[in-house]
């Protein structure tokens, strides 16, 4: 019996992956590069008002992931579906959602300005530093908005790699804006905001050409009904309820650690803040990679492709964080110095802080995606759960170990934080499969039924095509199903696959096609995807053969799309 061939999902998550990882490290970048080039440019002092800004960054990165993040997951599975129509309605409804958001909290930022400032920075020092850097931030917040939200529908539409570019751009725009405005125009602290905003601005300009592509599945249309937004927030709920409370997180931190280390602590926490931001590189880029192919093959109730697709990502991330971890253990202090950090006592102190932090990366790392993947399966609660405790645990843990007057507990209480998150997942999913072992272990996504799917690859070539009928007979002959309906199935997945190896390859390397049959109660699904050639079989035997015209009459429907840079052919065999 032929299997499933892990071909097709590899090559389409090692295709978004690189784009995917690029995007994300340019998002993050905006927050990192800003703490080195003000860190070297203005000092530790600026250093640390940029760091007590980053929760009014964590705010927005809530925002755009509840606005988008939830909405382009339902469009990957709405993709999935074959309903183009919710597709162009949930990403209208996103859009309309980011400018109306963004330009309230405009509004806010002109009237309560000083208020936020006060709420962020309680230091009288470093407030005017911190009211220079959000002022532009909160002026400017709809493009904060929406090039994000805007490039993880682009993404989703099959254009990972114009996604990254627009991010990239934006973000080596703000780079080289940073140096001008800070170190020639001399605009301090403020300079480095603004050269943000202008960068993101470019970038959306790029990703908005996206859409004058006539081949692209997304576009612009009338909004889905506001009475339609409850799943739209639901799905991002998990995602964006852990981005605030990240904010609270590092409110709470930023206080414990001022109280218990004091300034040569909270730089310190700042430089691990952005040695974290840099792990989030890998790890939203790994998810974020996951999330659209995940969601289509969900949408389809492809679940084997999602098991996939999910061991191809832990496998990533693993090693990713893996090798940031041994850098970090092995280099602290070229990783303090790289943020401008020149004080003899804050680098005697650094490495051995950097070490302790280093040791909750990994953990950091696996934990959300195990909340990404039980997001995906729309288990939304167990998701909530594992965002607000991954994001809180922590605060308790060091409070419990400031009781112990050492520095070093402070610093493990991060690890010991995630090890309990981790705990929790274990008992948690644990609980649920014992009710359902229908389910994988910890990922707890469904196992597909052997009796009423059959899931398969074929090499995409003539020669290598001799076991693909005698499989696909063998399963049939074993189902209680019409002949006629068996006669149906065959002929298409004969004639489909035969006009898939013979017009869609015009290379001579080695391919492979998923083949996937779905016995329901009255109906039979059949799914065949390539990753050849943009071919759309049923258009081209229409005008130049016989064999599909009699596999469309044998069929109720039949349909073709292009997605994930693949080619996806859906039949639907009735049994009347």
């Amino acid at each position: 019996m032929l299997e499933r061939n892990p071909y097709l999902i590899n090559k389409t998550f090692k295709s978004y992956l690189i784009a995917t990882v690029l995007a994300s490290m340019a998002l993050s970048m905006g927050v990192v590069v800003d703490g080195i080039i003000v860190g070297n440019l203005l000092g530790s002092k600026a250093l640390s008002a940029v760091n007590l800004a980053a929760p009014l960054s964590q705010l927005f990165n809530a925002i755009y992931i509840i606005l988008n993040v939830g909405g382009g997951m339902l469009v990957a599975m709405a993709i999935g579906k074959r309903k183009l129509e919710d597709v162009n309605r949930i990403f209208s409804l996103s859009m309309t959602l980011n400018l109306v958001v963004g330009i309230l909290i405009m509004v806010a930022g002109v009237l309560f300005l000083d208020n936020i400032v006060k709420i962020l920075c309680a230091d009288p020092t470093l407030q005017p530093l911190v009211r220079n850097y959000v002022q532009v931030m909160l002026w400017t917040a709809p493009i904060y908005l929406l090039l994000p939200g805007i490039c993880v529908y682009v993404r989703t539409d099959s254009a990972p790699k114009l996604a990254s570019t627009a991010l990239i751009i934006a973000n080596v725009l703000n780079l080289i804006l940073d140096i001008v405005f800070i170190k020639y125009l001399n605009w301090g602290i403020r300079g480095s905001s603004i050269a943000t905003s202008v960068g993101f601005t470019v970038g959306l300009l790029i990703a908005l050409t996206h859409f004058s592509k006539k081949e692209r599945l997304v576009h612009f249309s009338k909004p889905a009904s506001f009475s339609e937004l409850a799943p739209l927030l639901l799905m991002g709920l998990p995602v964006a309820l852990g981005s605030v409370l990240i904010m609270v997180k590092l409110l709470s931190v930023n206080h414990i650690v001022i109280n218990e280390l004091g300034t040569t602590g909270i730089t310190i926490f700042a430089v691990c803040f952005n040695l974290l931001m840099i792990s989030s590189m890998f790890v939203s880029g790994t998810v974020q990679t996951m999330q659209p192919i995940g969601g289509m093959l969900y949408g389809a109730e492809d679940y084997r492709g999602v098991n996939l697709v999910i061991k191809a990502a832990a496998k990533t991330l693993i090693v990713s964080l893996l090798l940031l971890f041994l850098s970090l253990q092995l280099f602290p202090t070229f990783f303090a110095q790289l943020f401008g950090i020149t004080d003899p006592d804050i680098l005697k102190a650094a490495p051995s802080a950097i070490r302790l932090f280093s040791l909750s990366i990994p953990l950091f790392g696996l934990n959300y995606l195990f909340m990404i993947i039980y997001q995906l399966s729309r288990r939304n609660n167990l998701s909530i759960v594992i965002s607000s405790t991954q994001a809180l645990m922590v605060i308790p843990v060091m409070l419990l170990f400031a009781l112990f007057n050492s520095d070093a507990m402070i610093w493990l209480s991060f690890v010991v934080g995630e090890l309990l998150v981790f705990g929790l997942i274990m008992i948690v999913s644990s609980s649920i499969r014992k009710r359902n072992s229908n389910l994988t272990p910890l990922t707890l996504i469904e196992m597909p039924q052997k009796d009423s799917v059959l899931d398969f690859s074929q090499q995409g070539s003539i020669d290598e095509i001799k076991d693909l009928m005698p499989t696909v007979h063998r399963f049939l002959e074993e189902r209680e199903i019409p002949l006629r309906m068996k006669n149906a199935i065959e002929m298409s997945v004969e004639e489909l696959t035969l006009n898939i190896i013979q017009h869609a390859y015009e290379d001579k390397k080695r391919h492979f096609i998923d083949i996937r049959i779905r016995i329901l109660e009255d109906k039979a699904i059949l799914c065949i995807t390539d990753d050849g050639i943009p071919f759309d079989p049923i258009k081209y035997d229409s005008q130049t053969g016989i064999g599909l015209l009699i596999v469309k009459k044998m069929c109720s429907k039949i349909e073709y799309i292009r997605s994930m840079n693949q080619n996806i052919v859906t039949a639907t065999i009735k049994q009347n």
